[in-house]
């Protein structure tokens, strides 16, 4: 026989038997409806997440701290330049930066703020992707000298200078600042953002190293009461601001790391007097180590607390996450393909009745010369029929599913706080595609027993019945 008379035998067939072929399809629609639906929670909810974490930095440094070991109540190993020299012959990693921490009063007239201000060589602030959105980043020219230091600021810290005001007490509270008045859309995006309270490009601003929190200094005295002079004063040479990352470089202030190392001292001097400030070696507060990718930062953090550092990076606590998304969608999965086995056990049974009433007909087929394969053939167009309208109508249906969960369950997301605009349920056309091809293989595969028992009738047998 032809292949165009096996499939519209086949057609033929499935009209013939509406009812039972409805049903079949229905179940195949039911079943593909399930596991594409399914899926789609677990793969918007992993886009969800990668969105959520774009936002945390670069995906491939690692943070090392000198920690604290709390069984032997000691601090952990120095980071010295013995261990930016031991961390940079770590395999795969590309750039080892150390960085001091300091933490002043940062000042322009009577407004206030307390950003984290770190010490860098210049060279490195490029290698870590930073960009100026205004101005520049410090070159080798900026020569700080005097009183003056040079510096590049994070996007959010012109944001976070506000007035103090005081209160009860005599005490002292910073007020205001951060937001900056700024206006987001449904889905989170900024719209618009009222200016700063200044701009650190063209007016003064100065930092000074003290405990004192409040504007100017009154000398107010160490812990003991006894008074002590007024710490020394810089003026913040602000050559640029840095584009919004979204992470903690925008809350922070950079500076030449020579000039850190000074300032430490002299702060470190100031707060505590009685202390000696005299160091044998030279440390660092932080080391960032940056892989050559995301595939290695792991590894490489779990090689560096094994050296006996305290370290922490984002990619560790993504790829548990991403591990957890992909056993969520696997069980999602499960419960959808629990639903088309079910499907798949109505198209076995229906091609068994088939056999059964077709008998006749297949002991005539067999007679007149028609092959064997091709009544394989054609009980198994039949089951692909029934799988490909199934998974069809079922990828039509999870889509009007897929609709309603966004607009009803995203709206309700919405107006609880979990952000606007939230997805739901994601059905990418890849999803739709093997949802379809998989539709038309659990159909020929519950269909090929039933076949094969159609071409294994006798003829003889067949006639008679």
């Amino acid at each position: 026989m032809k292949k165009i008379d096996i499939v519209g035998l086949a057609f033929g067939n499935f009209k013939r038997r509406k009812t039972r072929s409805i049903l079949s399809v229905l179940g195949v629609v039911i079943g593909t409806a399930s596991i594409v639906t399914m899926m789609s929670l677990g793969i918007a909810m992993d886009q969800s997440f990668s969105e959520s974490m774009a936002g945390m930095g670069d995906l491939t440094t690692i943070e090392v701290n000198q920690g604290y070991n709390w069984d032997t109540g000691q601090e952990g190993k120095a980071l010295d330049d013995e261990a930016v020299a031991a961390l940079s012959m770590l395999e795969d990693v590309k750039l080892v930066v150390p960085q001091v921490r300091l933490d002043g009063k940062v000042f322009s007239g009577k407004y206030l703020a307390y950003p984290t201000i770190y010490g860098i060589n210049r060279e490195y602030l490029e290698e870590l992707g930073m960009t100026a959105e205004q101005g520049r980043l410090l070159s080798e020219q900026d020569n700080d000298a005097g009183k003056n230091v040079f510096c590049v600021m994070g996007a959010e810290v012109p944001y976070q200078f506000s007035k103090p005001r005081r209160v009860s007490g005599g005490g002292i509270m910073v007020g205001g600042g951060g937001s900056g008045g700024a206006v987001y859309d449904e889905n989170g995006n900024l719209i618009s953002r009222d200016p700063p309270e200044i701009d650190p490009m063209d007016e003064t601003v100065r930092i000074r190293y003290s405990y004192d929190w409040s504007y100017g200094e009154s000398n107010p005295g160490d812990f003991t009461g006894e008074p002590r002079k007024k710490a020394n004063t810089y003026n913040l040479k602000t050559l640029g601001v840095l584009k919004q990352t979204q992470g903690q470089q925008d809350y922070s202030i950079y500076i030449d790391m020579d000039t850190a190392l000074k300032l430490k001292k002299e702060a470190d001097k100031f707060n505590n007097p009685s202390s000696s400030s005299s160091r044998k070696k030279q440390s660092y507060d932080t080391i960032l180590v940056l892989s050559d990718s995301m595939d290695h930062t792991v590894a490489i953090n779990e090689q560096i607390k094994e050296m006996g550092y305290q370290s922490y990076t984002s990619a560790e606590w993504i790829t548990k996450m991403q591990e957890q998304s992909q056993m969520t969608q696997m069980v999602l999965a499960g419960i959808g393909g629990v639903s088309l086995l079910v499907a798949a056990i109505g198209i076995t049974n229906t091609m068994v009745m088939s056999i059964y009433e077709r008998t006749r007909e297949i002991g005539i087929m067999k007679v007149i010369g028609c092959y064997l394969k091709d009544i394989r053939t054609m009980f198994l167009t039949e089951a692909g029929l029934i799988g490909f309208f199934g998974g069809i109508c079922g990828v039509g249906l999870s889509y009007g599913i897929s609709f309603l969960l966004n607009k009803f369950a995203g709206s309700a997301s919405s107006s609880m706080g979990m952000g606007g605009g939230t997805s739901i349920s994601s059905i990418p056309l890849w999803l739709s595609v093997l949802a379809i091809g998989f539709a038309i293989l659990v159909a020929l595969i519950a269909g090929f027993f039933p076949a094969r028992r159609a071409m294994r009738l006798s003829a003889l047998e067949a006639m008679r019945n």
